[in-house]
This record gives C-alpha cells, structure tokens and sequence, in this order.
C-alpha cells in the first residue's frame, strides 16, 4: 500500500474547492438518506398496521442503497486524495502535510473562510492553531 499523499500549504489550500464540493454533496447525500430511512420506518409502521405490499418498502430500501454507495465513493474520493473526514455534520476534514519536519494535519471545515489553521497528529480540533 502506498504512502498518504502530503500537501504543501499551497496544494493544500488549491484542493480546498475540490474538498468543499465534495462536503457539500455528502450533506446533501446525507439528508436525502435521513429523510429516505424517516419514511422507510414510517412505511414500516403503517405496513404492520395493514398488512399488504412489500413494495413500497424494498423501492425505499433500494433508494437508500443507492444513496448509502454514493456517500460512500464521495467518501471515498476524500480517503484517495488523504483528506481525513472528522466531523461529516460541520464538514471538518484534516489534511495531511509536515510542519517543521514532522507530520502534521491542516484542519479546515465547510465554516472556515479559508485554510489557516494546522495541529498535530497526536492533538485534534480543539488544538488547531494558525499555520
């Protein structure tokens, strides 16, 4: 298996389009299998209440698969590119570089302007501080 890719700054801050896009459609992805699962269990229930088709309830199913595959492979895109999803609710990601000689992460998150902020790799959020 090959290295996590390591960004540069500079790198680091060209991918942040590409990265919040990406965060952008897993919420929405997100939501949309929310509200698919709050409707299967609501056709759950009423299908007990009077018995019948099991339709409605495998075309549900089958839409939250398929919503579930492409969060999934947005994910995915994330993992090849080594960003580190930590927070999928406040789009908070990590992003792989060195500072100092030493591996390190870039934190950003869909509510940040811009990327400025970096921790360790044995600290979190809460101890990001200006690049």
């Amino acid at each position: 298996m090959s290295a996590s890719p390591s960004y540069t700054f500079d790198e680091a801050q060209a991918l942040v389009p590409q990265i919040r896009a990406i965060l952008l459609q897993l919420a929405i992805e997100k939501r949309r299998f929310d509200d698919a699962l709050t409707a299967l269990h609501g056709e759950h229930a009423a299908h007990a209440e009077r018995g019948g088709s099991h339709a409605d309830v495998e075309e549900r199913e089958a839409f939250l698969s398929q919503v579930g595959e492409g969060i999934r492979g947005l994910l995915a895109m994330l993992e090849s590119m080594g960003v580190e999803v930590r927070d999928l609710e406040s789009g908070l990601v990590d992003i792989p570089t060195v500072r100092d000689g030493a591996a390190a992460w870039l934190c950003w998150r869909l509510s940040d302007a811009e990327l400025a902020y970096w921790h360790s790799t044995s600290e979190g959020f809460a101890n990001r501080r200006p690049w």
